[in-house]
């Protein structure tokens, strides 16, 4: 029988899990037909109930697609302020929508508001458009980001979640590409707007309310972004990521009969994963370490860093004080030295046993010392001696 499990992360460059069962929830108490629990920061999957069966998921499509506009804007393609003309094609959807007319203008702003809040499939068409030259365009590139990003059971066949027979994907994979959203400050912001307005029309003489359907953001603690769903196809669907002290969960429930059940059942599954389990850090990723000294640099020594956090994710009786991390540097460092290329490793230690290694790197790149500064040093050291 499926139970909600714990996987111990170890953390090497190919990690290996391993399951330790805890009698609190039991997929079979669940009535959705699929859901997962992960770890954001490991993706470690620590609950399942048919998570890898392929399903319709209505709107939560939309993460992919507010996904691939967050990687645009954070690269500069796009801004937020950009003005973009609506097609007939953006005008003519059904479903959720904010009522855009043919030719008007309209910001990205205002349609990533209008997606991320309403699930407007008018604007989530019209930033497709605006951002691929088309629809399929932009489905391509979903598609091919779901590859990238390890959602082996997902297609996409339109970027709204409206039924069609192939546009398919999973629990699992929806917490992967809702992991990879959570790195976007600013979509996630919009997504934990309750309440907001856009005018629309080509005089914009017409006010639309934008009610967030996620009911989770006024009573659910350190929730962090939500995106719902729903088709008479795939019933009621919720991916939803909170954050607990240092502990980030992502759950996801497909299939609920009724929206009571989605967000009553997402909680369920938050709630045991944070009573269970948390992340220890015991560096945050760029925290100074250490320093160690260098040979012929400018500087005699320089700071040592990790580009991730060095933690450790398990039972939430745990101590830091449990835990033992020793640092291996390696010896006669010289300049010049890249802050790319590792220097050392972190080693984390419990009772005995290795957990994982954590490599480390120069804050910054070292130059080496001038030659001739470097001579009259030596000189002068010796002069001294």
């Amino acid at each position: 029988m499926k139970k909600f499990i714990a996987i111990f992360f170890l953390m090497l460059l190919a990690a290996n899990t391993a399951v330790v069962p805890v009698y609190g929830l039991e997929a079979g108490s669940l009535q959705s037909r699929s859901a997962v629990l992960i770890n954001a920061d490991d993706g470690q999957v620590l609950f399942e109930k048919n998570m890898s069966d392929k399903m319709a998921p209505a709107s939560i499509t939309k993460i992919m697609l507010l996904l691939l506009i967050s990687e645009k804007m954070d690269n500069g393609e796009i801004k937020l302020e950009q003005e973009l003309t609506i097609s007939e094609n953006a005008a003519g959807m059904g479903g959720s929508q904010i009522y855009l007319e043919a030719y008007e203008t309209q910001t990205v702003e205002n349609m990533l508001k209008a997606i991320s809040m309403r699930s407007a499939n008018d604007a989530s068409v019209a930033m497709a458009e605006f951002m691929y030259g088309s629809v399929e365009g932009c489905v391509k590139a979903m598609n091919d980001r779901a590859k990238e990003l390890g959602m082996n059971n997902t297609h996409f066949v339109n970027v709204t979640g409206l039924p069609e027979p192939e546009h398919l994907t999973t629990a699992y994979d929806i917490a992967l590409m809702t992991k990879e959203l959570l790195k976007y400050d600013y979509v996630n912001e919009y997504m934990l707007k309750w309440m907001d307005s856009v005018y629309v029309g080509k005089e914009k003489d017409s006010e639309q309310v934008l009610v967030n359907t996620n009911r989770l953001i006024n009573n659910y603690e350190g929730l962090l972004a939500g995106k719902t769903g729903f088709t008479n196809e795939a019933k009621y669907c919720l991916s939803a990521a909170a954050k607990r002290n240092d502990t980030t969960l992502i759950a996801v429930v497909l299939g609920s009969d009724t929206t009571k059940i989605r967000f009553a059942e997402i909680q369920k599954i938050l709630n045991e994963g944070f009573a269970n389990y948390k992340n220890i850090i015991f560096h945050s990723k760029g925290d100074v370490i250490r320093t160690s000294p260098v040979y012929c640099g400018v500087n005699d020594d320089f700071n040592v860093v990790s580009k991730e956090n060095i933690y450790y994710f398990t039972e939430s009786n745990c101590k830091a004080e449990d835990f033992n991390l020793e640092y291996v540097l390696e010896e006669n460092l010289k300049a010049p030295l890249s802050k790319d290329v590792a220097i050392g490793k972190a080693v984390l230690y419990k009772d005995g046993k290795m957990l994982g290694e954590y490599k480390l790197y120069p804050e910054k790149d070292i130059e080496k010392e001038n030659f001739f500064k470097f001579y009259l040093n030596n000189v002068l050291e010796n002069i001294i001696r």
